[in-house]
């Protein structure tokens, strides 16, 4: 007769050489022996969890320690089954237990490792695996997943020598092998960087993972041919290896390999429907062969030939999107969805439409459609916020855009789209925003600025400087009623201007804006590393980004340092949170000394006076007498973007209603939808006729501009001031009375009011702002003098001063330039 020992022994064999069938047959048999046998039951929870049965594990496990309680691996097992359930409070509870009873555990510092990493807690995760390997410093595994979560931090030169240590250990460690490969091609250590995953394939010949990461090596190294050898092995081994087809399909664009290329792009498509990348890179392929009308007739001709065709549908809107033709597009991708009612790319293109086409109802009502197919589509999640957003929802918008990033973690441009919404959200402080900007560099902008390297520019501190401007906005946008001024007022003779453009759609505005630049690049289809490069290139002294958070911004090329002087100016409303940003230029209005200096990560500059200038628009109606004197009532208006009028501002104008017997209030936002039906409710249950307030849509820049003039005064939004819109009303003759508070965000339209003496407008609380807006609406008189006083005041404030600021502007330029000359040696 085999004793239990002898038994267990014999299970533990077959238990170590994976044959887990008959090892859980001789658990079993010294259980019906032996119920309470602990080692039994917890062998065999092992084997469940081992088996995908983590339910069972857990079972036989906790039956365990309910019989030996102080066995400190049977905690550590039963936590990595909690482990994979995604019971992360339970797992931590046993790792920690089993630490309490010993603590020279090992593995349960590995296994909090791993629950860190799996939860986002990438310090923590670091922390468990070097308390790991200080207990077993052979430990392979704790040093290959440091070498990860180093990487994920952007400490890419102790992710290699972490790997490096788990190769020293295990010279055969195959996933050692691929992540340092990997991470030697992000540090562009190209040899290397073959040499290992070459290293990996001798090991194991059918990776496709390691041919594929080869394959991005030879790629990196511009090896086009070596590439697609390395994919199309990955593919051989796996054929439903969507991201090494992908990969094949851009090297074989690269080599004019057209046709094959598209073949690829379709069959990454027809195998994952959802890639956005694969869809973007097949139609712009098919795209770029021909004039864009020619390509338009194209599909129509397919169109006409098969009327069924869902991706054509869906393309021929990417192409009017692309131009711009956003309402046509939204028709199209209707049709797309029709036949291909669970095709989720048109549910997130028809929704970026309607978001584009400031139709937040529409971008809500598909963006929920497609998450009812896909409810962790990141996209959608963004579209969701972004359309919630524009209603004035704010709070709601911060929840969808956490979850985007959820979905999506890596997504500088998403993570962005946040920081800007919460400027609008007045519930979150300036500390926790300021958090968040600091966050936001620190995935994904500090990592490329330690690897940036010293600038080799001309140290002459007098000689003409380089000035860069980047911006997706050279357009007709309103960040250049503030910029143009600027660049047609530059001293070229002293200064070199370079503006480095990012524009999809270029127009007049684009065209009159390049004549004033000495020299202008293309940026818009180029990548942040290039465009990085590019800027070494031109010696660029002083590199101005014009966006910040804003969509679309470039602040990944300034992450990588490519000028010696960094500054971040007038397209956004807070704070860079990069260390590779040096400054962040404002006025004492805007930021007081000594009142926001501590939420930037950038030095603020003060500029004397004014922190911008203001370009009229060219096509502005004449000035007319004040409305209400005609009417007998005044008209309240407000024409700023709508995501601005929180729930507290449309309390403060039904209470400025009620004050102001018979008065109107105008407001520029999307009609129709939730934005109307919701303030008038509110106004109509506060006793208010919902009839006094009306709500108009998008206006051409004049009409727009005859609005504002329809109107006796302008209500500005808190806490996030107008700016843009606060300049026109003044140029038309409207005052605005707004409320400040102890942000730029809440201040800086500050700056305009004061001056053009209507510094008395600027409240300092939501009573002071209702009572300023009751009093001016109840002087007529008062109000038509300033009408016919504000543009004539404006014209000749410091605000048109083109030359004046300009003049400031530089002089603020050379003192950088000498601080940096300064700092780094003669």
């Amino acid at each position: 007769m085999v004793e239990p020992a002898e038994t267990l022994q014999l299970a533990i064999a077959h238990h170590r050489r994976g044959q887990l069938a008959e090892a859980e047959q001789l658990y079993r048999q010294i259980l019906s022996a032996n119920p309470r046998h602990a080692g039994a039951l917890h062998l065999l929870g092992l084997i469940a969890h081992q088996a995908g049965r983590h339910d069972a594990g857990i079972q036989y496990i906790s039956r365990a320690i309910s019989i030996e309680g102080n066995n400190p691996l049977y905690h550590c097992n039963l936590g990595e089954a909690y482990r994979a359930l995604g019971r992360a409070p339970e797992a931590q509870a046993c790792y920690q237990r089993a630490l309490q009873l010993n603590p020279s555990l090992a593995a349960a510092h590995y296994n909090l490792g791993l629950l860190a990493q799996q939860t986002g807690h990438a310090k923590e995760a670091q922390h468990q695996y070097e308390q790991a390997i200080r207990l077993r410093p052979e430990y392979t595994q704790a040093h290959n997943n440091l070498g990860n979560v180093l990487r994920s931090q952007g400490k890419l030169d102790d992710a290699v020598a972490a790997y490096r240590a788990a190769l020293g250990y295990q010279p055969d460690y195959i996933e050692a092998l691929n992540n340092l490969g990997v991470t030697l091609i992000d540090l562009q250590q190209l040899p290397q960087a073959i040499e290992y995953l070459q290293r990996a394939l001798g090991l194991k010949p059918d990776s496709a993972e390691a041919h594929s990461h080869l394959g991005n090596a030879y790629a990196r190294a511009a090896n086009w041919t070596q590439a697609a050898q390395c994919f199309e092995s990955a593919l051989r081994i796996r054929p439903d290896f969507i991201e090494s087809r992908y990969n094949l399909g851009k090297v074989l664009q690269t080599e004019g390999r057209n046709a094959e290329a598209a073949a690829a792009f379709f069959e990454v498509i027809r195998r994952d429907p959802d890639h956005f990348e694969a869809h973007l890179s097949y139609r712009t392929l098919f795209e770029r062969q021909g004039d864009p009308a020619d390509v338009l007739a194209a599909y129509d001709l397919a169109l006409q030939q098969n009327p069924s065709d869902a991706m054509a549908h869906f393309f021929r809107a990417g192409l009017l999107m692309g131009q711009g033709m956003y309402a046509e597009a939204i028709e199209g991708l209707k049709e797309c969805i029709r036949l291909q009612p669970k095709y989720l790319q048109a549910y997130l293109e028809i929704a970026v439409a309607y978001n584009t086409m400031m139709e937040p109802d529409g971008a809500l009502e598909y963006s929920r459609r497609g998450l009812d197919l896909v409810p962790t589509s990141a996209g959608l999640c963004g579209n969701m916020a972004a359309a919630l957003q524009s209603q004035g929802r704010g709070e709601e918008a911060m929840g969808w855009f956490r979850k985007s990033l959820e979905y999506r973690p890596n997504n500088p441009p998403g993570h962005s789209n946040m920081l800007y919404a919460m400027n609008f959200v007045s519930s979150l402080d300036p500390a926790t925003i300021f958090s968040e900007h600091l966050q936001w560099a620190a995935l994904y902008a500090e990592p490329l600025t330690a690897r940036s390297t010293p600038h080799e520019n001309d140290r002459t501190p007098d000689r003409r400087l380089r000035v860069g401007y980047v911006s997706p906005h050279f357009f007709d946008h309103a960040v250049n009623f503030f910029t143009e001024p600027i660049l047609t007022s530059h001293d070229h003779e002293r200064f070199e201007i370079f503006c480095y453009s990012a524009v999809r759609n270029p127009d007049a505005v684009t065209q009159r804006l390049r004549s004033a630049a000495d020299q202008w690049r293309e940026i818009n289809d180029i990548s942040d590393e290039d465009v990085a490069r590019m800027v070494r290139d031109d010696r660029i002294d002083i590199l101005v980004d014009l966006t910040g958070h804003i969509g679309r911004n470039r602040l990944l090329v300034f992450a990588r340092k490519p000028a010696p002087v960094q500054v971040t100016y007038i397209g956004y409303q807070n704070t860079t949170g990069m260390s590779a940003v040096d400054y962040r230029l404002t006025d004492e209005r805007a930021d007081p000394v000594g009142l926001t200096d501590a939420f930037y990560t950038e030095k603020l500059v003060r500029l004397p006076r004014s922190f911008f200038c203001y370009r009229p628009p060219d096509n502005a109606p004449p000035i007319t007498p004040l409305p209400a004197l005609e009417r007998g009532f005044v008209t309240f208006g407000s024409f700023n973007n709508y995501a601005k009028v929180a729930p507290e501002v449309i309390d403060a104008w039904i209470r400025i209603l009620a004050r102001v017997p018979n008065s109107r209030l105008s407001v520029l936002a999307y009609t129709g939808g939730y934005v109307e039906h919701n303030f008038k409710r509110l106004a109509g249950e506060r006793g208010i006729d919902p009839e006094r307030i009306q709500v108009v849509g998008r206006r051409f820049r004049r009409e727009y501009l005859q609005l504002i003039a329809d109107s006796d005064i302008a209500l500005d939004p808190f806490p996030f001031n107008g700016h843009t819109t606060t300049c026109d009303a003044v140029w038309m003759g409207v005052p605005v009375v707004m409320q400040q508070g102890h942000t730029y965000a809440s201040r800086f339209g500050g700056s305009v009011l004061a001056n053009v003496g209507l510094e008395r407008l600027i409240a300092n609380s939501t009573d002071e702002y209702i009572r300023l807006s009751v009093d001016l609406a109840t002087d007529l008189p008062r109000l038509a003098q300033l009408r016919s006083d504000l543009r004539p005041r404006m014209a000749a404030s410091v605000l048109l001063d083109y030359q004046g600021f300009t003049r400031n502007l530089e002089q603020a330029y050379r003192r950088m330039w000498h601080t940096w000359y300064e700092q780094v040696g003669k």
